[in-house]
């Protein structure tokens, strides 16, 4: 029986990437769309809406990873099917102060530092879903306000 809460997982690396998601689905945590790339994610979330994201980041900042940022925010900023107080998690090597700033900044709910182990994944998406369920309707007219489920 699918979950119905639909998760956004960005992670170029094909072997953390599937594991997580079969993970995530063999429990019936969350449904999973997997991206490899950023800018496939960013297609996707311009053409509908998750309820949260797990995304990789790189620091410091290579260009690729620039479009991982820019994509938090694109999400952030109401500029995606998403709404814009979605959850979103990041996956990173390390974390720094610096690096710590920019993602409250942007407003990240949870970073995962590697290697972590799948069931940390797990526990955040639980986490979020439990959160999503006791948030109120949206109200700023973001189309993907209306995703949560």
């Amino acid at each position: 029986m699918p979950s119905g809460f639909e998760v956004l997982l960005v992670e170029p690396g094909h072997l953390l990437r599937r594991t997580v998601s079969l993970t995530l689905r063999s429990l019936n945590t969350a449904e999973v769309t997997e991206s490899a790339t950023y800018q496939t994610a960013q297609s996707l979330c311009e053409r509908r809406a998750f309820d949260a994201a797990v995304i990789a980041v790189e620091w410091p900042l290579p260009l690729e990873a620039y479009r991982g940022l820019t994509l938090i925010q694109q999400i952030r900023s109401g500029e995606s099917a998403c709404a814009a107080s979605m959850p979103v998690a990041v996956m990173v090597e390390a974390c720094t102060g610096e690096l710590l700033e920019v993602l409250r900044a942007c407003g990240i709910s949870r970073v995962l530092i590697k290697p972590f182990r799948v069931r940390d994944v797990v526990d955040t998406i639980e986490r979020m879903k439990a959160g999503m369920e006791r948030l109120p309707p949206p109200r700023n007219g973001n189309p993907g306000a209306a995703a949560h489920r």
